[in-house]
């Protein structure tokens, strides 16, 4: 399972061992034989996009308060939990319970676990959530290189069904075909992977052009350029949504035109029930809100 860490930084590093490291790190570690990588948006909050990047790759949010956490980047992590309605729990460190409630009345956050700094108190709250999945093969991909000798390889999760050796798949918003050379999980030779597993793939008949953040792999998924939307601003946006924005979709950033009613974007984009994520990085408010379709 995939879990977000918000908020201050420095819970991970206690929690496992350091494994993929760019504009976001991810942790991996086993308890009472599960899988879990704990994911932090190490450029946010330079990066606004890298929150809800991070979030769109975990199925559970912690979110990690201190005393030294500044209240901008409070309000936006709240935010966007409440926006992307994700489960989660609040960890705090040297923080009272009493001071961080005002701030999550009205949001999902409400409903969250609320715990000390305790390591074991945290995994045995992960240990008991159990995400649901369907059926459908999809891998969602987030880091893709060369591997010399190896080839072209990509890691992800299963966020639904499973993927097997040599399976003939797609990958899109590419829209190729791509063929599954080789599996890893903890850099273990499988045979297949099931839902939410994390995952290095070894993949024939493409790029790495082909292969983005936000990539997924599947049989059958939608790909787009335009969109007919209705914004929902978020309560503390309050200016016109401007024509020209930033959208996160899974994990795909890409920058996009609205007008009248639609969003057309830069580039294709793949969509199979992802929220779309309006952001204004260049204003005061950030996050201006969600775009249904």
């Amino acid at each position: 399972m995939n879990i977000a860490v918000i908020g201050d930084k420095g819970l991970s590093k206690d929690l496992d061992k350091k494994g993929t490291s760019s504009d976001i790190i991810l942790y991996n570690t086993s308890f009472q034989g599960k899988n879990f990588t704990f994911i932090e948006p190490e450029k946010y909050p330079e990066k606004i996009q890298t929150l809800f990047q991070v979030l769109n790759m975990s199925q559970f949010a912690i979110l990690y308060i201190t005393r030294e956490l500044e209240k901008s980047m409070l309000g936006e992590c709240i935010l966007s939990l409440d926006m992307l309605g994700k489960q989660g729990i609040i960890v705090l460190e040297e923080v009272a319970q009493e001071e961080i409630k005002p701030f999550l009345l009205g949001t999902i956050l409400e409903k969250y676990t609320i715990i000390s700094r305790d390591i074991p108190e945290i995994m045995k709250h992960l240990f008991n959530f159990q995400p649901e999945c369907s059926r459908e093969t999809k891998v969602l991909i987030d880091h893709s290189f060369i591997v010399k000798s190896v080839g072209l390889v990509a890691l992800g999760t299963v966020v639904s069904g499973e993927v097997k050796k040599h399976d003939t798949l797609k990958i899109y918003p590419a829209n190729k075909e791509v063929s599954i050379k080789s599996i890893q999980i903890n850099d273990k030779d499988v045979e297949r992977a099931v839902c939410y597993d994390r995952v290095g793939l070894c993949l024939k008949g493409i790029d790495l052009q082909d292969v983005e953040r936000g990539s997924v792999i599947s049989k059958n998924v939608k790909t787009v350029k335009t969109l007919d939307v209705r914004i929902i601003k978020n309560k503390f946006y309050k200016d016109d949504v401007p024509s020209n924005v930033m959208c996160v979709v899974g994990l795909q950033y890409v920058n996009a035109k609205f007008s009248e009613g639609k969003l057309d974007f830069a580039k294709g984009i793949v969509i199979d029930g992802e929220k779309v994520t309006i952001l204004t990085p260049d204003k005061k408010m950030r996050i201006c809100g969600l775009a249904e379709y």
